[in-house]
């Protein structure tokens, strides 16, 4: 799952906003449409329902949700995400980053999410679901309604752990992604 990333990098797909190192559900993100490139509050309801706040979305199962119907295709920028391991009753934290920086996501009026798949193995220790990460030439034909949820950029992540001061969502500064 995805629950928390980072937007360290200024100025996705020409856009203007604050880097977060603590990114969570309810904030705007900077997002590409088919259409255009916008900020997007990162929670996704069905307009039948406007209270779900919905981040995450299986990919698997995208299409066959009354959730989902209607949604578009987007995706959003990161410069990478967090997941935490169960151990011992303990979450620990881990940040992990790719060589791309976009997540296949869906959108509506209300907002957007990240889609997911199984995690590849060398991560499924830490968790069994990760975003989709898509590489830039890429893109256009996601938007355009490709299924590409097995891209090359899911294969190349790096991870370690970080500090359990990411559980807290006031935290926000760059420390939170230093090795622990």
């Amino acid at each position: 799952m995805c629950g928390r990333f980072v937007i360290s990098s200024k100025n996705a797909f020409n856009l203007e906003y604050e880097v977060s190192y603590n990114v969570c559900p309810s904030q705007l993100v900077p997002v590409k449409t088919k259409e255009k490139s916008l900020l997007m509050k990162w929670s996704y309801s069905p307009l039948w329902k406007q209270d779900m706040n919905l981040i995450n979305c299986r990919s698997e199962t995208m299409n066959e949700k009354p959730s989902f119907k209607n949604a578009k295709r987007c995706i959003i920028f990161n410069n990478g995400w967090y997941e935490w391991q169960r151990k011992d009753n303990k979450k620990i934290p881990y940040y992990h980053f790719s060589q791309t920086n976009y997540f296949a996501g869906l959108y509506n009026e209300i907002g957007c999410l990240i889609l997911t798949r199984n995690s590849v193995d060398q991560i499924n220790h830490i968790h069994h679901r990760q975003p989709v990460l898509l590489e830039e030439s890429e893109i256009t034909s996601f938007l355009l309604g490709k299924d590409i949820f097995n891209s090359n950029a899911n294969n190349n992540i790096n991870f370690y752990r970080v500090s359990m001061d990411v559980n807290n969502p006031k935290n926000n500064n760059s420390s939170l992604t230093d090795i622990y």
